[in-house]
């Protein structure tokens, strides 16, 4: 019986050229906790809406995804995103934001078990929060 002989396929020259730096960044959270992101070393993969860091996790997104893209991650982050206040900071999932905790309104919620992103979605990327709903106000009587 012959032994099973694994190898690397490629060059580690050609492997690091694919992958790129994946930089540290530190975010305070509201507990006075840092938080870092990115673990310094060369593991970000190319993904459909940025890179994926395949040590870390973290994710860097592109300056112009495809709306599909950006729809499958914005849904699935809504499942597991949750606001926090604290004096006069806002919290998203432990990270600290600036601007509205939640600009998506309720009766939107229901389109975020589509598969295809929903006419508004483009809206809400581009428009900041007032100029989102004034959007939604226009849509709903036109």
């Amino acid at each position: 019986m012959k032994k099973i002989r694994i190898t690397r396929s490629g060059h580690k020259a050609y492997t690091n050229k694919r992958l790129k730096h994946c930089s540290p960044v530190s975010f305070v959270l509201e507990t006075g906790e840092t938080l870092r992101r990115g673990c310094g070393r060369n593991g970000l993969q190319e993904t459909d809406v940025g890179w994926h860091c395949f040590y870390c996790g973290n994710y860097l997104y592109r300056s112009e995804p495809s709306l599909k893209a950006l729809w499958f991650h914005f849904r699935v982050g809504r499942e597991y995103w949750r606001a926090m206040f604290s004096r006069d900071k806002i919290y998203i999932n432990g990270v600290p934001v600036t601007g509205l905790p939640d600009s998506l309104p309720r009766s939107l919620s229901s389109d975020l078990l589509e598969p295809n992103p929903p006419a508004w979605f483009s809206f809400f990327i581009f428009y900041d929060g007032p100029q989102f709903i004034e959007y939604l106000e226009n849509y709903k009587y036109a």
